[in-house]
């Protein structure tokens, strides 16, 4: 959980602490979900260098230098100010920084894939998750409650010193050994082969890979609630309170939850039913109140569905991917789930600046349903099938 906090807190401070501080500036809706999806774009086609972090080096040492250089990213972000004229600098540093965790998550992702026994795996993947989103929102609430009191630049400074400070616990955790292979070429070439015979050419590994590309679970809604906040009512401290320290917390349990969740039931079903809890969370939004506490209240239920998402996601995917080349084939998976955070953000936010925060919270709901409801006739054409052709063979 705590060397996965840099890699949810990178996301939360571009979400909560920008996304602010830009909405107070005059920037509008679109242009803040385009930071929010820069933040998540490299995490789109991330498989591409997945094998890196399997082949080379050891997981630790990848480990630090991606968060030495992320922590320099968000050091780098303090000495740029926030306005429309700077937008551009700010994208490319939000990518630089967004890359650069790509490889600190695939080093803890191969940590754990290769450390956690296979009946604890879904406990173990609520615990990472905790950190993803727990940081998301410790980080971004972190900064924001500080910037309002010392200043966006000694703000992100003291963050990034602090999630910097989080390689301190790689003393505690074992690296794996490697089998030695003759050549880089040779590692690539094992690894995708063991992607292919593990997710390609499996019905199971098909469906997780379908699922991914769908809305189901993307919890897109959340990038925007702090430029929000404002049709809430909403101070700057509680937007901390609410979509940091609370939302850190409140999401941390339901990735716990997630987690727990999908050791006992089918890990698939587990996270297609989170994404439709989404989606009542978000037409609740829509529903209730319009002012401080509604704003709390359903910011907080719909972490919650996120935390349940994620470590159910996990769950499943750690099912999928089996253990050798766990970076590789994990990363596949994840980059493909990006892939609807990415383009749900950014549908998200023309939604919200062209027709209204109303229509987003809808917009948002429907793509959860849709998404659930895809996954479940997929499930049905891939694994039924299958199951009544084992049936009706007799084994």
């Amino acid at each position: 959980m705590v060397l996965f906090f840099p890699f949810g807190a990178t996301s939360g401070f571009v979400s909560v602490t920008i996304g602010y501080l830009a909405k107070q500036q005059g920037i509008g809706d679109a242009a803040i979900a385009g930071l929010v999806a820069m933040s998540v774009l490299p995490h789109t086609f991330k498989f591409f260098w997945a094998p890196l972090p399997d082949t080379t080096f050891t997981r630790r040492r990848w480990y630090f230098a991606s968060n030495i250089l992320s922590s320099l990213t968000l050091i780098g972000l303090a000495l740029v100010p926030i306005r429309s004229d700077t937008l551009q600098l700010l994208r490319v540093l939000i990518f630089v920084n967004s890359l650069a965790v790509t490889f600190l998550g695939m080093a803890v992702e191969g940590l754990l894939a290769h450390t956690v026994s296979d009946t604890q795996r879904g406990t173990a993947s609520g615990w990472l998750q905790a950190g993803n989103l727990g940081g998301a929102g410790l980080g971004g609430g972190l900064a924001l409650f500080l910037a309002q009191r010392l200043g966006a630049q000694s703000a992100f400074i003291i963050v990034a010193v602090s999630l910097m400070a989080c390689s301190l616990t790689l003393r505690f955790v074992p690296e794996p050994a490697r089998i030695a292979r003759a050549s880089l070429m040779k590692e690539f070439a094992g690894v995708l082969a063991d992607l292919k015979d593990t997710i390609l050419q499996t019905r199971v590994g098909l469906l997780a890979m379908l699922l991914c590309l769908l809305p189901t679970g993307a919890a897109a809604a959340a990038g925007l609630f702090s430029a929000m906040a404002d049709r809430w009512s909403t101070s700057a401290d509680k937007v901390a309170l609410y979509t940091g320290l609370l939302a850190g917390i409140v999401s941390a349990v339901g990735c716990l939850a997630g987690g727990w969740l999908s050791d006992r039931f089918d890990r698939k079903m587990a996270y297609a039913l989170s994404g439709l809890l989404l989606a009542v969370i978000a037409v609740g939004m829509y529903l209730g109140p319009r002012n401080e506490l509604g704003y709390g209240v359903f910011t907080l239920l719909y972490q919650f569905g996120a935390g349940v998402s994620y470590g159910a996601f996990t769950g499943f995917v750690l099912e999928a991917i089996g253990r050798g080349a766990a970076a590789t084939k994990y990363n596949a998976l994840a980059s493909l789930s990006n892939i609807p955070i990415w383009y749900m953000t950014t549908i998200d936010g023309w939604a919200s600046e062209r027709h209204g925060v109303d229509v987003m919270l809808l917009v948002d709901a429907a793509s959860e349903v849709i998404g659930a409801a895809v996954f479940l006739a997929l499930a049905f054409l891939l694994l039924g099938r299958m199951r009544q052709r084992a049936v009706n063979s007799g084994t």
